[in-house]
């Protein structure tokens, strides 16, 4: 097994998508478009945005056409309005300037996946959802193969699901000469750079709710960063759950109750409900983050999708933006907090990843990037 952060600094060259030959080539591409839907609307599209470079590149490199290949949610059945990358279609038709009706057209293959695509254009398709077929996530070989005739080579730009044994991840990579797609070797050299030699000093900010998935990444950033900063759901149920205390964890010392008040945290007041960190914690945190050189943001630091709590993630957000530093953010919600303030250009990179950088960052056991780098 490769020993990810400490053999390899970067994509290989011979997977650079620069160094592919797409001339007169059908281009099968993996991306990451699961995108958040309002009514049967695309209600985010940073995702699909940030996709896009990819997409032109391959296009400019003389492609005779871009098969593409995606998933969203988790649909139950192998079909269903719910779950169907139309409106999807539509917004990658905008983005690539390709006017006229988007529907469904039928394919010969045998699947629930693919016997649907929508045209986008004479050259670009987008197949159906992938978890329509039950092949994708089990790994199927057979799914794999199928997947596999729809290019004559294969561009991975999916790195929200690297953590993930997919069919459309893993086993496609065994039919098809493989490149890493721009987000995706952005996505990587970054985190590597970050992990193999950050500039000190280093701070870790972590939250968010997913705790389960947080617990290694504290683990591991405690032991390369100056001071890991700890906020949200995780700073809560780390405290209850009486994991130990290292030197450099900072947990907060008062938060916002349900009722907006301002206590001080202990187990009584987090069992009652701690919705966001406090003024004394938003100001600790950022003496804390002013002389760093490095900084990790993963995960919200209090409950954000109500407005009532989004004082300490708002704060620390803006302060942030500020500093002269190497500033890399991941998650969903955080990179949503920072596409609404308008912060973006103030940060060195927002990482699409999610539980993917997270897991990347705790050193987990990712086979299908440990393929990619061969």
């Amino acid at each position: 097994m490769v020993e990810l952060s400490k053999r390899i600094i970067r994509i290989p060259p011979h997977r650079s998508l620069n160094r592919a030959d797409f001339r007169s080539k059908t281009v099968l591409v993996r991306l990451d478009l699961n995108v958040p839907m309002e009514e049967g609307a695309v209600s985010d599209t940073q995702r699909i945005d940030a996709s896009m470079p990819t997409l032109k590149k391959i296009i400019e490199k003389g492609a005779q056409k871009v098969n593409i290949i995606c998933h969203l949610g988790r649909p139950k059945k192998p079909s269903g309005p719910d779950f169907s990358l139309k409106p999807i279609a539509k917004i990658l038709a905008d983005r690539l300037r390709v006017k006229g009706k988007i529907e469904a057209e039928k394919s010969m293959i045998d699947s629930p996946s693919l016997k649907e695509y929508f045209q986008i254009g004479p050259k670009v398709c987008l197949f159906e959802n992938l978890r329509y077929d039950h092949g994708e996530q089990k790994n199927s070989p057979d799914f794999a193969k199928k997947l596999s005739h729809l290019g004559d080579i294969f561009v991975l730009d999916a790195f929200a699901n690297i953590h993930r044994q997919h069919a459309s991840m893993d086993k496609i990579q065994e039919h098809l000469p493989t490149y890493a797609g721009l987000l995706f070797e952005k996505e990587v050299n970054s985190l590597f750079r970050l992990l193999n030699n950050p500039q000190k000093p280093f701070v870790a900010i972590v939250g968010g709710a997913k705790v389960e998935d947080k617990l290694g990444v504290i683990k591991a950033l405690s032991k390369m960063c100056d001071a890991v900063l700890l906020g949200g759901k995780t700073a809560n149920e780390y405290m209850l759950a009486g994991h130990p205390k290292s030197g450099n964890i900072y947990f907060p010392s008062d938060g916002l109750s349900k009722l907006g008040s301002i206590v001080p945290i202990n187990e009584q007041t987090i069992r009652n409900g701690i919705f966001d960190i406090g003024p004394k914690t938003v100001m600790l945190y950022k003496s804390v983050l002013s002389s760093a050189k490095t900084i990790f943001w993963n995960g919200n630091l209090g409950m954000t999708e109500n407005k009532r709590f989004t004082y300490g993630t708002y704060e620390i957000a803006r302060y942030i933006a500020k500093l002269k530093a190497d500033k890399i953010a991941s998650g969903g919600n955080t990179a949503e907090v920072i596409n609404e303030l308008k912060l973006t250009e103030q940060f060195t990179f927002i990482s699409t990843g999610g539980s993917a950088t997270s897991d990347f960052i705790a050193g987990k056991h990712l086979p299908v990037l440990e393929k990619l780098l061969q």
